[in-house]
């Protein structure tokens, strides 16, 4: 009980005294035409969430060496996030820095995945060999900026780590094996719910709401990523690894989706525009809850799926193709939606 308590009381004050701060030192999101919020909004919430998980780990009765390099990285992504916040920094050197903590997190922590499964319906899994390693490092690096994408509307990016969290938890109480992760899962959902409070200012009003900023959703989707590719390791596989996806499916959904509309448009896939699912909602005339709860129950379910996959064993090629197919129909009707308008 003790390091909750002491995160709930470190990310609580800290989204309080900071605010004031952030406002001095221009840590702040500016309004504009892409965004709903009309009033600078601080970009404490990702530093407070990250600090107060680094604080309160201290007083989990649990080992925590073999943790050593994500606090590293956990770090090194916050830092690199909170100077963009504040100062705007080019894309590459946000680039370069993800690919350095994917590549530590794979050549040295062994974080790799070294299998997709039989999406081809061969009897056996499908494995990586010397492509596991690039494999790997892709897609830690696209999960933390598919988790980053996303964080455009009050409480989708808390709210989908969440139910994501949700899932690993349910997961591990359900299969043996990495009962030590449980502590660390329950502390990140803590701080996560304390920040969507902060996030959503129909619960503390307008003038204390804050957001993640990049320093935020980039740790998120880290966790997210890190924690996933743990679950899914031969010898333990807590989540079968073509269910992996969908438990993370809505971030890897949007942002697959927006770099393909933006690449047929002739368009950099990285410059901002209002192409995100939650924007293509919103301008559908859904009001902006409305949208939190339509996507949130679209995750939900995304993520059950992936559960029913891991705990009934169903064929990876199953799973794996009707992931594509899910995606190639969005991006299809996105294209056609776009054409027309």
């Amino acid at each position: 009980m003790l390091p909750y308590l002491v995160a709930i009381i470190i990310i609580t004050s800290l989204l309080y005294l900071l605010t004031p701060i952030a406002h001095n030192i221009g840590l702040i999101d500016q309004p504009d035409s892409r965004k709903q919020h009309s009033q600078s909004t601080p970009l404490t919430g990702g530093i407070s969430i990250a600090f107060a998980f680094g604080m309160a780990v201290l007083f989990l009765p649990i080992g925590l060496e073999s943790y050593r390099l994500l606090f590293f990285s956990i770090i090194t992504i916050v830092l690199i996030g909170a100077l963009d916040d504040h100062r705007d920094i080019s894309p590459k050197i946000k680039f370069l820095f993800q690919f350095a903590v994917a590549t530590v997190l794979v050549l040295v922590d062994d974080k790799v995945v070294l299998f997709i499964g039989d999406i081809l319906f061969s009897g056996r899994s499908q494995g990586l060999g010397i492509l596991a390693t690039p494999f790997t490092i892709i897609a830690i690096v696209g999960v933390i900026n598919a988790f980053n994408m996303i964080d455009g509307h009050d409480g989708l990016t808390g709210g989908v780590t969440l139910i994501t969290f949700g899932a690993y938890i349910l997961l591990l109480h359900l299969q043996p094996g990495m009962a030590h992760t449980l502590p660390l899962l329950y502390l990140l959902a803590t701080v996560i719910a304390v920040f969507l409070v902060f996030n959503l200012e129909f619960l503390v009003g307008r003038y204390r709401k804050v957001f993640l900023g990049d320093a935020g959703s980039m740790f998120l989707g880290l966790v997210c990523v890190y924690f996933l590719i743990n679950l899914t390791k031969p010898g333990i596989e807590i989540i079968n690894v073509t269910s992996a996806a969908w438990i993370i499916g809505l971030p890897l959904l949007d942002m697959i989706s927006v770099f393909i509309l933006r690449i047929t448009k002739g368009r950099s896939p990285f410059n901002a525009d209002r192409l995100h699912i939650h924007h293509l909602l919103l301008d559908l005339g859904f009001g902006k809850y409305t949208v939190l709860v339509m996507l949130l129950s679209l995750h939900l379910i995304f993520t059950l799926i992936g559960l029913l996959g891991t705990l009934y064993h169903w064929p990876d090629g199953i799973l794996f193709w009707g992931m594509f197919v899910i995606l190639a129909l969005y991006i299809g009707f996105n294209i056609k939606t776009q054409t027309q308008s």
